[in-house]
Protein backbone atom coordinates (compact mmCIF):
# COMPACT_ATOMS: atom_id res chain seq x y z
CA UNK A 1 0.00 0.00 0.00
CA UNK A 2 1.11 3.53 -0.83
CA UNK A 3 1.42 6.02 2.04
CA UNK A 4 1.78 9.71 1.17
CA UNK A 5 2.59 12.37 3.76
CA UNK A 6 1.91 15.95 2.64
CA UNK A 7 3.26 18.76 4.82
CA UNK A 8 4.94 18.50 8.20
CA UNK A 9 2.08 16.78 10.05
CA UNK A 10 1.38 14.38 7.20
CA UNK A 11 5.06 13.48 6.86
CA UNK A 12 5.51 12.91 10.61
CA UNK A 13 2.65 10.41 10.63
CA UNK A 14 3.66 8.72 7.37
CA UNK A 15 7.26 8.30 8.54
CA UNK A 16 6.01 5.81 11.17
CA UNK A 17 4.81 3.40 8.47
CA UNK A 18 8.34 2.89 7.12
CA UNK A 19 9.02 0.12 9.63
CA UNK A 20 6.56 -2.14 7.77
CA UNK A 21 7.60 -3.65 4.46
CA UNK A 22 4.04 -3.70 3.07
CA UNK A 23 4.02 0.11 2.76
CA UNK A 24 5.65 2.30 0.11
CA UNK A 25 6.09 5.67 1.85
CA UNK A 26 6.50 8.99 0.03
CA UNK A 27 7.13 12.19 2.04
CA UNK A 28 6.22 15.50 0.41
CA UNK A 29 7.11 18.75 2.14
CA UNK A 30 8.48 22.17 1.22
CA UNK A 31 11.49 21.52 -0.99
CA UNK A 32 11.24 17.74 -0.52
CA UNK A 33 9.36 16.06 -3.35
CA UNK A 34 7.56 19.34 -3.98
CA UNK A 35 9.17 22.67 -4.71
CA UNK A 36 8.89 25.30 -2.00
CA UNK A 37 6.24 27.92 -2.81
CA UNK A 38 5.24 31.19 -1.19
CA UNK A 39 1.47 30.82 -1.18
CA UNK A 40 -1.43 28.38 -1.24
CA UNK A 41 -2.20 29.49 -4.79
CA UNK A 42 1.29 28.60 -5.96
CA UNK A 43 1.06 25.16 -4.37
CA UNK A 44 -2.32 24.70 -6.05
CA UNK A 45 -0.67 25.19 -9.45
CA UNK A 46 2.25 22.76 -9.12
CA UNK A 47 2.61 19.82 -11.49
CA UNK A 48 3.13 16.75 -9.31
CA UNK A 49 4.42 13.62 -10.99
CA UNK A 50 5.36 10.52 -8.96
CA UNK A 51 9.09 9.89 -9.16
CA UNK A 52 9.29 6.28 -8.01
CA UNK A 53 8.30 3.23 -10.03
CA UNK A 54 6.58 1.70 -6.97
CA UNK A 55 4.26 4.72 -6.76
CA UNK A 56 3.44 4.56 -10.44
CA UNK A 57 2.42 0.91 -10.07
CA UNK A 58 0.44 1.32 -6.81
CA UNK A 59 -3.27 0.43 -6.80
CA UNK A 60 -4.39 1.77 -3.39
CA UNK A 61 -3.06 4.36 -1.00
CA UNK A 62 -3.59 6.80 1.85
CA UNK A 63 -2.67 10.48 1.90
CA UNK A 64 -2.20 12.20 5.27
CA UNK A 65 -2.63 15.98 5.35
CA UNK A 66 -3.54 18.77 7.77
CA UNK A 67 -5.47 21.48 5.94
CA UNK A 68 -4.29 24.61 7.76
CA UNK A 69 -0.82 24.88 6.19
CA UNK A 70 0.10 26.52 2.90
CA UNK A 71 1.42 23.29 1.42
CA UNK A 72 -2.00 21.65 1.81
CA UNK A 73 -2.91 23.74 -1.23
CA UNK A 74 -1.04 21.08 -3.22
CA UNK A 75 -3.41 18.30 -2.12
CA UNK A 76 -5.54 18.26 -5.28
CA UNK A 77 -2.46 18.42 -7.51
CA UNK A 78 -0.93 15.43 -5.70
CA UNK A 79 -4.20 13.52 -6.01
CA UNK A 80 -4.29 14.29 -9.73
CA UNK A 81 -0.82 12.77 -10.06
CA UNK A 82 -2.15 9.68 -8.28
CA UNK A 83 -5.43 9.31 -10.15
CA UNK A 84 -4.43 5.78 -11.10
CA UNK A 85 -4.50 4.88 -7.38
CA UNK A 86 -7.58 4.26 -5.23
CA UNK A 87 -6.80 6.98 -2.67
CA UNK A 88 -8.15 7.57 0.82
CA UNK A 89 -7.39 10.98 2.34
CA UNK A 90 -6.88 11.08 6.11
CA UNK A 91 -7.59 14.71 6.93
CA UNK A 92 -6.18 15.93 10.26
CA UNK A 93 -8.37 18.79 11.45
CA UNK A 94 -6.25 21.43 13.23
CA UNK A 95 -6.82 22.83 16.71
CA UNK A 96 -8.67 25.97 15.63
CA UNK A 97 -8.05 27.67 18.98
CA UNK A 98 -4.33 27.68 18.17
CA UNK A 99 -4.73 28.61 14.49
CA UNK A 100 -4.40 32.09 13.03
CA UNK A 101 -7.34 33.49 11.07
CA UNK A 102 -5.52 32.67 7.84
CA UNK A 103 -4.88 29.07 8.90
CA UNK A 104 -8.54 28.68 9.89
CA UNK A 105 -9.63 29.93 6.47
CA UNK A 106 -7.28 27.49 4.72
CA UNK A 107 -8.72 24.65 6.76
CA UNK A 108 -12.30 25.61 5.94
CA UNK A 109 -11.59 25.81 2.20
CA UNK A 110 -9.53 22.61 1.96
CA UNK A 111 -11.92 20.62 4.15
CA UNK A 112 -14.89 21.70 2.06
CA UNK A 113 -13.21 20.89 -1.26
CA UNK A 114 -12.05 17.45 -0.12
CA UNK A 115 -15.55 16.58 1.05
CA UNK A 116 -16.87 17.42 -2.41
CA UNK A 117 -14.09 15.29 -3.94
CA UNK A 118 -15.20 12.39 -1.75
CA UNK A 119 -18.88 12.89 -2.55
CA UNK A 120 -18.29 12.84 -6.31
CA UNK A 121 -16.00 9.79 -6.14
CA UNK A 122 -12.75 11.53 -7.08
CA UNK A 123 -11.22 9.95 -3.97
CA UNK A 124 -12.17 6.67 -2.33
CA UNK A 125 -12.88 8.15 1.10
CA UNK A 126 -12.28 11.19 3.30
CA UNK A 127 -11.46 10.04 6.83
CA UNK A 128 -11.53 12.98 9.24
CA UNK A 129 -9.69 13.12 12.58
CA UNK A 130 -9.57 16.05 15.01
CA UNK A 131 -6.08 16.79 16.35
CA UNK A 132 -7.43 18.40 19.52
CA UNK A 133 -9.76 15.51 20.39
CA UNK A 134 -7.02 12.92 19.92
CA UNK A 135 -4.56 14.99 21.96
CA UNK A 136 -7.13 15.23 24.75
CA UNK A 137 -7.31 11.43 24.71
CA UNK A 138 -3.64 10.42 24.41
CA UNK A 139 -1.97 13.59 25.74
CA UNK A 140 0.56 16.00 24.27
CA UNK A 141 4.27 15.35 24.41
CA UNK A 142 7.09 17.65 25.50
CA UNK A 143 7.71 20.96 23.74
CA UNK A 144 10.11 19.35 21.26
CA UNK A 145 7.86 16.31 20.76
CA UNK A 146 4.51 18.02 21.18
CA UNK A 147 2.48 15.99 18.67
CA UNK A 148 4.39 12.70 18.90
CA UNK A 149 1.66 10.95 20.93
CA UNK A 150 -1.05 12.12 18.53
CA UNK A 151 0.92 11.12 15.44
CA UNK A 152 1.72 7.68 16.83
CA UNK A 153 -1.90 7.06 17.79
CA UNK A 154 -3.14 8.00 14.31
CA UNK A 155 -0.53 5.71 12.74
CA UNK A 156 -1.48 2.88 15.12
CA UNK A 157 -5.20 3.18 14.31
CA UNK A 158 -4.70 3.21 10.56
CA UNK A 159 -2.18 0.36 10.61
CA UNK A 160 -4.50 -1.79 12.74
CA UNK A 161 -7.43 -1.13 10.43
CA UNK A 162 -5.30 -1.98 7.38
CA UNK A 163 -4.33 -5.23 9.09
CA UNK A 164 -7.94 -6.11 9.82
CA UNK A 165 -8.96 -5.30 6.25
CA UNK A 166 -6.40 -7.79 4.96
CA UNK A 167 -6.75 -10.60 7.52
CA UNK A 168 -9.83 -12.80 7.66
CA UNK A 169 -11.80 -12.12 10.87
CA UNK A 170 -12.81 -14.88 13.27
CA UNK A 171 -16.43 -13.75 12.96
CA UNK A 172 -17.77 -11.37 10.33
CA UNK A 173 -21.07 -9.60 9.67
CA UNK A 174 -19.58 -6.46 8.07
CA UNK A 175 -21.72 -4.85 5.40
CA UNK A 176 -20.42 -3.06 2.33
CA UNK A 177 -20.44 0.67 2.97
CA UNK A 178 -22.67 2.49 0.47
CA UNK A 179 -20.94 4.31 -2.38
CA UNK A 180 -22.37 7.64 -1.23
CA UNK A 181 -21.09 7.28 2.36
CA UNK A 182 -17.63 8.64 1.64
CA UNK A 183 -17.04 10.88 4.69
CA UNK A 184 -15.99 9.05 7.83
CA UNK A 185 -14.24 9.14 11.18
CA UNK A 186 -12.92 6.67 13.75
CA UNK A 187 -13.45 5.97 17.41
CA UNK A 188 -12.15 3.59 20.06
CA UNK A 189 -13.32 1.82 23.20
CA UNK A 190 -12.54 -0.90 25.73
CA UNK A 191 -14.65 -3.94 24.92
CA UNK A 192 -17.39 -4.45 27.49
CA UNK A 193 -17.46 -0.82 28.55
CA UNK A 194 -20.16 1.57 27.38
CA UNK A 195 -17.94 4.54 26.61
CA UNK A 196 -16.77 5.14 23.04
CA UNK A 197 -14.29 7.90 22.19
CA UNK A 198 -14.92 9.33 18.73
CA UNK A 199 -12.13 11.37 17.12
CA UNK A 200 -14.24 13.81 15.11
CA UNK A 201 -17.74 15.08 15.75
CA UNK A 202 -19.36 13.63 12.63
CA UNK A 203 -22.89 14.89 11.99
CA UNK A 204 -25.69 12.75 10.52
CA UNK A 205 -24.00 9.35 10.84
CA UNK A 206 -25.74 6.82 8.60
CA UNK A 207 -23.50 3.75 8.78
CA UNK A 208 -21.27 2.19 11.43
CA UNK A 209 -18.80 -0.68 11.44
CA UNK A 210 -17.22 -2.14 14.59
CA UNK A 211 -13.70 -3.59 14.30
CA UNK A 212 -13.44 -5.66 17.47
CA UNK A 213 -10.20 -7.17 18.79
CA UNK A 214 -10.76 -9.80 21.47
CA UNK A 215 -8.09 -11.39 23.66
CA UNK A 216 -7.45 -14.97 22.48
CA UNK A 217 -8.39 -16.50 25.83
CA UNK A 218 -11.68 -14.55 25.98
CA UNK A 219 -12.47 -15.47 22.39
CA UNK A 220 -12.12 -19.17 23.22
CA UNK A 221 -13.68 -19.26 26.68
CA UNK A 222 -15.91 -16.26 27.40
CA UNK A 223 -19.55 -16.94 26.44
CA UNK A 224 -20.50 -13.29 27.06
CA UNK A 225 -18.49 -11.95 24.13
CA UNK A 226 -21.17 -12.38 21.46
CA UNK A 227 -24.07 -11.06 23.57
CA UNK A 228 -21.95 -8.00 24.39
CA UNK A 229 -21.25 -7.40 20.70
CA UNK A 230 -24.92 -7.85 19.81
CA UNK A 231 -25.91 -5.30 22.46
CA UNK A 232 -23.42 -2.77 21.03
CA UNK A 233 -24.87 -3.25 17.57
CA UNK A 234 -28.46 -3.02 18.82
CA UNK A 235 -27.77 0.28 20.61
CA UNK A 236 -26.21 1.77 17.49
CA UNK A 237 -29.00 0.54 15.22
CA UNK A 238 -31.47 2.29 17.53
CA UNK A 239 -29.92 5.53 16.25
CA UNK A 240 -31.08 4.63 12.70
CA UNK A 241 -27.60 3.66 11.54
CA UNK A 242 -26.87 0.60 9.45
CA UNK A 243 -24.50 -1.30 11.73
CA UNK A 244 -22.30 -4.37 11.46
CA UNK A 245 -19.11 -5.82 12.96
CA UNK A 246 -16.11 -8.07 12.58
CA UNK A 247 -14.16 -9.85 15.34
CA UNK A 248 -10.43 -10.59 15.31
CA UNK A 249 -8.34 -12.34 17.94
CA UNK A 250 -5.51 -10.41 19.58
CA UNK A 251 -2.65 -11.34 21.88
CA UNK A 252 -3.08 -8.06 23.74
CA UNK A 253 -4.26 -8.40 27.33
CA UNK A 254 -7.18 -5.98 27.01
CA UNK A 255 -9.90 -6.51 24.43
CA UNK A 256 -10.83 -3.33 22.57
CA UNK A 257 -12.59 -2.08 19.47
CA UNK A 258 -12.38 0.58 16.81
CA UNK A 259 -15.52 2.06 15.42
CA UNK A 260 -15.91 3.58 11.97
CA UNK A 261 -18.76 6.02 11.41
CA UNK A 262 -19.74 7.09 7.88
CA UNK A 263 -22.07 9.61 6.27
CA UNK A 264 -22.85 11.22 2.92
CA UNK A 265 -23.68 14.59 4.49
CA UNK A 266 -21.21 17.47 4.02
CA UNK A 267 -19.81 18.54 7.39
CA UNK A 268 -19.58 22.13 8.60
CA UNK A 269 -22.46 23.47 6.54
CA UNK A 270 -25.42 25.06 8.30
Amino acid sequence: MLIIGLGKAGCNISELFKKHKQYQVELLDEGKGIKKCGSVEEYDSIDYKPRKKAIKSATEGILFVCGSGKISGATLRVLEGLKHVKMTVVYIGPDLEQCSNLESKRHKVHFGILQQYARCGSIEELLVLDNKIIAGFVGYGTVLKYYDNVNHYIYSMIHTLNYCNNVKPDFDTRHEIKDISKISTLGWGIFGEKEEKTFFSLDNITETSYIININEDELNNDVTVMPTVQAMVKDNKALNRETSFGIWSTKEEKSYFYIKHCTHIIQGEE
